[in-house]
């Protein structure tokens, strides 16, 4: 019986999972409501505290909107008591050097300014470049249409060329308003207060907001360009609007925005948001990852102890499974001894299972020795009749005179003497059931040769084959070795009736595939007189040909022309690769 492989191959069984994995996955399973509560508790615990930190933002927003409000409402104060001064009230000839001593004074505003009413410079603390007339400015617009002070877009002043935040407030003289004074606030100014509030440890950064939503800080960690315009109207109702932002390099971060001067600027307060496993949420993670550490260390555990206890001593004993499957039926599982108990009764079974297959294997052995030499005795005397039946041929061949006779049993003889190789062949072989196509075939060729008319005369026997290792079996050997015998039979006594040295008989086997099977065919061929068409149906051989061809599972084909010679030849399936490839499935 030939081994076909273990159940671990099959195409089933390949997409099974093993008892380690199946251990892991029972356990995971049993283990997982802690983990799946854990995880709830975890997320809970830090969506609390993300909801603490957000109100600490919060609250950190609205007291540097303070500071910065202060600021900003402190500019209007300030902006009301120079107009107050005579110099500037009067917009007399030492006004300009008034403005210039107040600006030098109050580092965080670049210049000081008054327009008259058609927006062209009446009054300034610095030069204004070339720019004269800002009456299309917003806040010189927006002075003048409130009557009170505004605040204008961020821009870069005109005086100094650095960014600044407009202010303005309309200017009166004797109760009327008389032009708008103006002053650029440092958007560094501004930023410092929140410089001074960012706290590096906890990763605060501050910002301002203008009424369009941009961003105008030159603090690049904000990594904030604008902010939603709905979150400014949610400010200025009083609110502090916190939501997230994220960005490829500082990730996600928390900010929160209120409003400084309503409608006008806005202060932004962000910071990083805590993940799980930050020092800030510790509980928190302790809550989730003891137990996830648990549940690994549970799989850990039933990892090496499947190893340890079952699958180690599973591979052993297969191995020493398949060592009893090579015929080592002396070899005693030792080191089960150590397993535990249940391992040690199985390695007994394997063990008692050996022994009895040793026995068994023995019997059997005997047995077929037995019956091989029964069948090479019967094959020997089988061929030792038929050589009685031969020597008897040749006792009568001496006492016949008849040509036709002769031949007769000169053919009948040939015939005998190839199922006598045969069986020759087979009780000499180490199996009984093949024979090597390829030996037998150039003896019997000879033999047939040496016998016939050929032999030591005009004809000359030209063998060929490929077929080196093939075999066939007993059942396949007779008519095989009947159809060469009797075509060459036929060619010594019809296709040279001329005894020249140019005849020649031409035995050949070759293989071809046909399909998936693979086909041996054996070819008889000379070169005498060949045959007509009526001829090629005539006389014994051709019955016989198709006989050994349905014998043979295969066909023959007979084809011949006058002057040409004849050639026989007969295709059959091979059943038997080769002689190594039977061995191997025998044993």
């Amino acid at each position: 019986m030939r081994w076909r492989g273990t159940v671990a191959d099959t195409e089933a069984s390949r997409f099974r999972p093993g008892l380690r994995a199946r251990l892991l996955v029972l356990v995971a399973l049993a283990l997982s409501p802690i983990f799946v509560l854990a995880a709830i508790q975890a997320w809970i615990d830090g969506r609390n505290q993300q909801e603490i930190l957000e109100r600490e933002l919060a609250a950190s927003a609205r007291l540097l909107a303070h500071d910065q409000e202060l600021l900003i409402r402190g500019t209007e104060e300030l902006m009301i008591t120079i107009s107050s001064i005579p110099e500037v009230a009067n917009l007399g000839a030492g006004c300009n050097n008034a403005m210039a001593r107040i600006t030098q004074r109050n580092r965080a505003y670049t210049n000081f300014a008054i327009f008259d009413l058609d927006g062209e410079v009446v009054c300034s603390a610095a030069s204004m470049g070339a720019q004269t007339n800002f009456a299309d400015t917003d806040w010189f617009q927006g002075a003048l249409a409130a009557q009170d002070f505004v605040i204008g877009n961020f821009r870069i002043g005109v005086s100094t060329g650095e960014p600044v935040l407009v202010t303005a407030l309309p200017f009166y003289q004797e109760g009327e308003i008389a032009g708008v004074m103006a002053t650029g606030i440092r958007v560094s100014m501004i930023q410092q207060l929140g410089i001074r509030r960012d706290d590096a440890e906890d990763g605060l950064i501050a910002g301002i907001v203008d009424r369009s939503g941009t961003v105008i800080t030159e603090r690049t960690q904000l990594r904030v360009d604008n902010v939603d315009p709905a979150f400014l109207e949610r400010a200025d109702l009083g609110q502090i609007v916190v939501f997230e932002r994220e960005s490829d390099d500082t990730g996600v971060r928390t900010l929160a925005v209120a409003s400084l001067i309503e409608g006008d600027i806005y202060v932004l307060l962000s910071a990083p948001k805590p993940s799980l496993l930050s020092w800030a949420l510790l509980d928190v993670s302790s809550t989730f990852v003891l137990p996830l550490l648990m549940w690994l260390l549970a799989l850990i555990a039933i990892w090496i102890a499947t190893d340890h206890l079952i699958l180690r001593w599973l591979s052993y004993l297969g191995r020493i499974a398949r060592l009893y499957g090579l015929g080592r039926y002396e070899i005693v599982p030792v080191r089960a001894e150590r397993a535990p108990r249940e391992i040690r009764e199985l390695a007994d079974s394997f063990q008692w299972m050996a022994t009895r297959i040793a026995e068994r294997d023995e019997d059997l052995n005997d047995a077929i020795e037995y019956k091989q030499t029964l069948i090479r005795e019967v094959h020997h005397r089988v061929k030792n009749n038929l050589q009685i039946v031969t020597s008897l041929l040749n006792l009568q061949l001496g006492n016949v005179a008849d040509p036709e006779a002769v031949s007769a049993l000169r053919e009948a003889q040939a015939r005998i003497n190839a199922l006598a190789m045969v069986h020759r062949n087979l009780y000499e072989a180490e199996d009984l059931r093949f024979i090597r196509i390829e030996p037998f075939l150039t003896e019997l060729c000879r033999l047939t040769h040496e016998a016939g008319p050929g032999h030591k005369g005009p004809v000359r026997l030209d063998f060929q084959s490929s077929l080196k290792d093939r075999v066939i079996s007993t059942d396949e050997a007779v008519p095989l070795s009947m159809f060469i015998t009797e075509a060459m039979t036929n060619a010594y006594k019809h296709a040279f009736p001329d005894r020249n040295a140019d005849n020649v008989l031409t035995i050949k086997l070759d293989e071809f595939e046909r399909g998936d099977d693979v086909w041996i065919e054996t070819l008889v061929a000379d070169n005498g007189v060949g045959l007509s068409e009526a001829e090629r149906r005539q006389g014994v051989g051709s019955s016989l040909f198709e006989a050994f061809a349905i014998q043979l599972e295969g066909e023959f084909e007979i084809d011949g022309k006058p002057n040409e010679g004849v050639r026989i030849a007969l295709r059959f399936p091979l059943e038997h690769i080769d002689a190594g490839a039977e061995e191997s499935s025998i044993s």
